[in-house]
């Protein structure tokens, strides 16, 4: 079962034994996990008229990202918690969230974005159209490219890993207490289709994961 750590502590008390025995012994980087928050996490779907709808994970048990037969797009949002957790000015050396995939119904990979956002819990309606914050570190864009595959959601399935080191860094500049992410499909891909992710439990909730020095 997969659950939170932080093992920053352990780094510390690595870096000062490594002291006390003098020469030049370094530690590897600090490692810290911490799963998205499920009472922020939600898919808001907008028909295109009117108000959009906020579906929140911890009714339905997932995330849906995509266009459905109606023409209603669904968008996806995870929040995960690193105020205090991260030092501001950490040397990201790696990050990426791990999903765990339920269904990808397409013929072929589907492109989605990834985007940097900031709002405050709980989640409006109105963040459905928020812009990606412009870059604090030019020439890093606040969204990035990944692609699911029809394969990711065939048993056993396996979590699958997306690097958001770029959008991690961001975060820590922005001195953003949540590392938050909107996820929707590229407007290239043609529909109709839904990608789901899980976020119903420990086991096969969305995880942070982040390596530092």
């Amino acid at each position: 079962m997969r659950k939170i750590r932080v093992l920053g502590l352990v780094g510390v008390l690595a870096l000062v034994l490594a002291g006390c025995g003098g020469g030049d012994s370094r530690t590897g980087p600090i490692v810290f996990e911490q799963l998205s928050d499920q009472a922020v996490d939600a898919d808001i779907a907008y028909t295109g008229v009117g108000s959009p709808t906020i579906f929140p994970a911890s009714s339905t048990g997932t995330l849906q990202i995509g266009v459905d037969g109606g023409g209603t797009e669904y968008r996806g949002f995870l929040d995960f918690p690193i105020a205090g957790q991260i030092p501001l000015n950490a040397d990201v050396q790696l990050a990426y969230i791990e999903v765990f995939v339920g269904d990808v119904p397409f013929g072929a990979n589907v492109p989605v974005l990834m985007e940097l956002v900031d709002f405050n819990p709980p989640l409006l309606a109105s963040d459905y159209f928020r812009e990606p914050p412009p870059p604090y570190l030019p020439p890093v864009l606040a969204r990035s490219i990944f692609a699911f595959r029809p394969s990711d959601a065939v048993a056993p399935r396996i979590p699958v890993q997306i690097e958001v080191t770029s959008l991690v860094r961001e975060a820590l500049v922005r001195a953003q207490p949540e590392f938050q992410l909107r996820i929707l499909l590229d407007p290239a891909v043609p529909g109709p289709g839904i990608v789901q992710l899980d976020d119903d439990a420990a086991q096969t909730a969305p995880l942070l994961h982040v390596e530092y020095l």
